[in-house]
């Protein structure tokens, strides 16, 4: 038997290592002449160069019955450039061995590219050619409507998918950014053409809308002289970018989607949350991982482990630029579902009113230090994790001080916190389950009245 090489007491609980401290390279900034911000972190380990591209603008920018179309516009951009076809920019990457993709979200659109450091001047030639030169022919936009719309269809028979796009609606309404899916609707979608996509690219894609992080071996005086050759003549302002306050929080009520037949209901309950600006993040970071942020939490031990209800209750906050959603959910077997939107609000209200304890507080602390830095175990980690800085207008050493950030969150922060955000007085709860078995129970339960909604979150 192999003897360890340190003395081993078995009867003593080891004690934990202490947390790593995380010191990311230093950022150097520059702008390309056409006014595009560049970041660089300079990382030589491997021969490899990491691109990702932030465009501050996502399906906060749809407009008004058009959305969907800043998800359609960033899945086609490689559809086709001045220069290439779908085809050819395919095989171009691949025989390349460089991976580039983009993506378009709530807030943002965002592209990401890895490479060896001998293929960059080809591979930067296809990245500006699709974010610059994307022409969306009318072929393969008619495909991807066709791929978009078909998958809006199944998104019908998905309960949970129904129940958080529900929420959305209900929280923030219709005519809120927020309040529909970033893939839009079946009849938003069916109404684009290819001049609505091709008017939110001239719109929305612009220098002065993005910045271009890049992590890897280059120095920024070669990565500058590449980039001015493929991007220094790429023009336009940064655009007006607004999204309204969300609406005013509403008395507690009960809404309900039919679902005939299901074995389980999805119950979503939740209300508008905290900006990412808030000076609470990382109070309510720490509060959400004991509340239901982790598998040990309190919603999963109690609805799980204790009562056997769900195969997982969860909650989080998404933080915006403006106040996202809070909001728990998980499915739950359907003779139990008033029993578990009981519980559910039950812990919302242990929490809003009692915080949290000190071996809570500690254990979430740890929790979070600890994984921490896998964060930025590669250089594509490191430069999506820049991101965040650039979006939301994070000081420069956020990362450097973000364990001593969610180290000094006190038992207090935690109380105000959740005084602030989780008054399940002011939370919707939505159910998607059969109608048949549940709608009497529920209103027993005497959370609210009742209300009967379509599969879109409109009153039935």
């Amino acid at each position: 038997m192999v003897q360890p090489p340190f003395k081993l007491d078995r009867s003593v609980r080891p004690l934990p290592l202490p947390l790593p401290h995380t010191v990311l390279p230093a950022i150097q900034k520059a702008t390309l002449r056409s006014g595009l911000a560049v970041w660089l972190v300079e990382h030589h380990k491997l021969p490899q160069v990491a691109f990702s591209f932030l465009l501050q603008s996502g399906s906060d920018q749809d407009p008004a019955g058009c959305g969907g179309v800043a998800t359609l516009t960033a899945e086609l951009l490689d559809a086709g450039t001045q220069n290439a076809d779908v085809v050819q920019l395919a095989e171009r990457l691949e025989f390349l061995g460089t991976t580039l993709s983009f993506r378009s979200g709530t807030e943002a659109t965002y592209g990401s590219m890895l490479t060896l450091r001998r293929h960059l001047d080809e591979s930067i030639s296809i990245f500006a050619d699709e974010l610059t030169g994307s022409v969306f022919p009318e072929s393969e936009f008619q495909r991807v409507k066709v791929l978009r719309l078909s998958a809006l269809l199944q998104q019908k028979n998905r309960a949970a998918t129904i129940a958080t796009n529900a929420l959305m609606h209900v929280l923030y309404g219709a005519e809120h950014p927020y309040g529909s899916d970033i893939l839009g609707t079946e009849s938003s979608v069916r109404r684009l053409g290819r001049g609505d996509v091709a008017e939110h690219y001239q719109r929305q894609y612009r220098p002065g809308n993005g910045t271009l992080i890049v992590v890897g071996d280059i120095t920024l005086e070669e990565l500058m002289s590449r980039l001015e050759a493929s991007l220094g003549s790429w023009r336009g302002e940064r655009s007006d970018l607004r999204v309204p306050p969300p609406p005013a929080p509403v008395d507690r009520c009960i809404y309900l989607i039919d679902r005939p037949g299901a074995v389980q209901s999805e119950i979503r309950i939740g209300c508008a949350g905290l900006p990412r600006a808030t000076p609470e993040y990382f109070a309510a970071t720490v509060m959400n991982r004991i509340l239901g942020g982790q598998f040990s939490s309190r919603l999963n031990v109690n609805l799980r482990e204790r009562r056997g209800y769900t195969y997982g209750a969860r909650s989080a906050f998404v933080f915006l630029k403006t106040p996202g959603p809070f909001f728990v959910s998980g499915g739950f077997i359907s003779e139990k579902t008033d029993a578990s939107v009981e519980q559910l609000v039950a812990e919302i209200d242990r929490m809003y009113q009692d915080g949290v304890t000190e071996e809570e507080l500690a254990f979430s602390k740890k929790g979070l230090g600890g994984s921490f830095a896998l964060s930025f175990e590669t250089i594509s980690q490191i430069a999506s994790a820049l991101q965040t800085l650039v979006l939301y207008d994070l000081p420069q050493d956020y990362f450097e001080s973000y364990l001593e950030n969610i180290d000094t969150v006190s038992l207090e922060d935690v109380r105000r916190v959740a005084a602030r955000s989780l008054d399940s007085r002011r939370m919707a709860i939505l159910v998607v389950g059969d109608a048949a078995r549940i709608a009497g129970s529920l209103s027993r339960t005497g959370l609210g009245e009742v209300r009967m909604l379509d599969v879109e979150g409109n009153p039935a």
